[in-house]
């Protein structure tokens, strides 16, 4: 038992366990082609035709979600009441708080009172509307000015 062998001069370890048969690899592409002609034809027969269903499922979806969102965005107006904001007619009392909470306190009339005018014709002189529109509005209500005049 103690007997030490040397292993890597044995011949029995050179030698490769492994044989192929002959002529195996001169008729393996053939077989391979046959398998997969055999394979590819199970699979053709057991694959059915895919239904509409599959194919219109994903043009469904998209029709939904966009409904579902446009009903939810409806939904919220809806409850907000801003779908009504619009529409409804108004009396002559809203018209009269809202210009008294749209009109500024210093109009151009109330200016043009407490400056003097330059002439005395009465008309407000283009100095004293320009220094009014420089000194009482922003450039919002200027730009909007501008837009109306054309």
């Amino acid at each position: 038992m103690n007997e030490q062998r040397d292993f890597l001069s044995s011949r029995e370890l050179h030698d490769n366990p492994f044989r192929v048969s002959e002529g195996y690899f001169d008729s393996l592409e053939d077989r391979m082609m046959a398998r997969i002609a055999a394979e590819d034809a199970a699979l053709a027969a057991e694959r059915p035709k895919r239904p509409a269903w599959r194919i219109l499922k994903p043009a469904l979806t998209l029709a939904a979600m966009f409904a579902l969102i446009f009903g939810m965005g409806y939904g919220v107006l809806s409850l907000t009441h801003t779908l009504d904001r619009g529409t409804g007619t108004t009396s002559v009392e809203d018209y009269a708080s809202a210009e008294e909470q749209m009109i500024r306190p210093l109009s151009i009339i109330n200016y043009y009172q407490t400056a003097e005018p330059a002439d005395e014709t009465g008309e407000i002189d283009e100095e004293t509307l320009v220094s009014y529109l420089t000194s009482e509005l922003t450039y919002a209500d200027l730009a909007a000015i501008y837009a109306q005049s054309f």
